[in-house]
């Protein structure tokens, strides 16, 4: 049983890109992911989701968030929501670092996976689909590629698992 309530810190000024604190919060129906991105760094890929909305709250920085290959920009203040099927991918103005709060809803059931490192789990990557800022950068198509590439194989591991799985014989 969880308790009344968690609370957890996190050094706003010092976090990594993407930090999760599904787990530090015990959390069990709310997906949140704080978003911090470097000065003139963005997302690699464009991302959707299978059922999952999400809600980007803008805390500091200005950028640029892509919906669907339009660049809607970004502001303190700002708050835009994203329907599931909706490709995205965020990027910080070159001037300041960009800090975003992200929350994310669906029907219950999630996360799928019991150890996943978010509440929900449906994300969707296109390692294919680069952001018109790392348009041609050679590097990020390389990563993007390694990323793929990893995912697939985890894919197939998890399919191979589930047939083992399905064709074990039943004891009585």
């Amino acid at each position: 049983m969880l308790p009344p309530y968690t609370k957890a810190h996190f050094d706003f000024a010092h976090l990594s890109y993407l930090t999760s604190p599904r787990q530090a919060l015990q959390l069990q129906g709310v997906a949140l992911g704080l978003i911090s991105l470097p000065p003139g760094e963005g997302y690699t890929f464009t991302h959707s989701h299978a059922a999952q909305e999400e809600v980007y709250i803008v805390v500091e920085g200005q950028g640029v968030l892509l919906l669907n290959g339009e660049l809607v920009e970004l502001a303190p203040g700002d708050i835009v929501r994203v329907s599931p099927e909706t490709k995205r991918a965020l990027k910080a103005h070159s001037e300041h670092r960009l800090f975003v709060i992200c929350a994310g809803a669906v029907p219950a059931g999630y996360p799928k996976a019991p150890n996943s490192r978010y509440m929900i789990d449906d994300g969707i990557p296109d390692y294919d689909d680069v952001p018109p800022w790392y348009a041609g950068d050679e590097a990020i198509a390389q990563r993007n590629a390694h990323l793929k590439e990893r995912m697939l194989r985890a894919q197939k591991k998890r399919q191979l698992r589930q047939r083992e799985k399905n064709s074990d014989p039943i004891e009585d």
